[in-house]
């Protein structure tokens, strides 16, 4: 479809419901479908075992997350804090130019707003992120939960990818890579405010950060060279 994400999923919604056989996913509203991305954080808690890791209020866990309609994002937010509790600190980022859940959120207009309705274009390179409008129900749920928001330029999605690449000689998608702007924010001001009223700076030295990589494995050879030499 030409138009925005939430266009396409209103399209999608209609067709699957002319279709008795068929059954439709909805990343905006499913609570089916949020409690699936939830999972992942007994996985995580899994893995971050067998590293001998385990997060708690003397070794906080930062996870940074890419968020376009929020679904998944929320979803593994709340897994999260159900398995780690106060000890764990959610940020989303998104992009500069489609950034709907920080716009609903801290408007408190959730879905009854959307970027370009602030004179954004909504549109960007990170093209899981490209959604305009963001899930009332996923914002609703995130309001007790969630440590903050941040945003990043589209430029520094290929420069993360390929750092990424280089370095560990692991390929995500640039939208993914969108995670590894949350480390940026730490000399920020509204980060150091948020870091002191949580009594977290003594506990920075020994804290745990995960970048959420969240793509990028089906991601056809030819566009992969294509996105290693884009350069914005």
């Amino acid at each position: 479809y030409e138009s925005d994400y939430s266009s396409a999923v209103k399209q999608g919604r209609a067709l699957s419901d002319a279709d008795s056989n068929s059954y439709f996913v909805d990343d905006e509203n499913s609570k089916n479908l949020f409690l699936g991305y939830a999972v992942a954080a007994k996985r995580l808690k899994k893995q971050l075992e067998t590293m001998g890791l385990a997060p708690n209020e003397q070794r906080p866990l930062f996870v940074y997350l890419p968020c376009g309609v929020g679904g998944a994002p929320g979803g593994i937010t709340f897994g999260l804090k159900q398995v780690f509790g106060d000890a764990v600190h959610c940020f989303f980022v998104e992009p500069t130019q489609a950034p709907c859940m920080l716009l609903g959120m801290a408007t408190g207009l959730n879905n009854r707003i959307c970027v370009k309705d602030i004179g954004l274009t909504g549109l960007t390179h990170a093209d899981g992120l490209a959604v305009g409008r963001p899930s009332g129900f996923v914002g609703g749920v995130m309001k007790p939960l969630l440590s903050g928001i941040c945003t990043v330029a589209d430029f520094r999605l290929y420069q993360y990818m390929r750092d990424l690449l280089e370095t560990e000689n692991i390929f995500v998608e640039p939208s993914s890579c969108a995670a590894f702007a949350g480390l940026r924010y730490f000399s920020q001001p509204a980060m150091q405010k948020y870091l002191e009223q949580h009594n977290l700076i003594q506990q920075l030295p020994q804290a745990i950060h995960i970048a959420w990589a969240t793509g990028g494995a089906l991601v056809p050879e030819e566009i992969r060279e294509q996105y290693q030499h884009t350069y914005l």
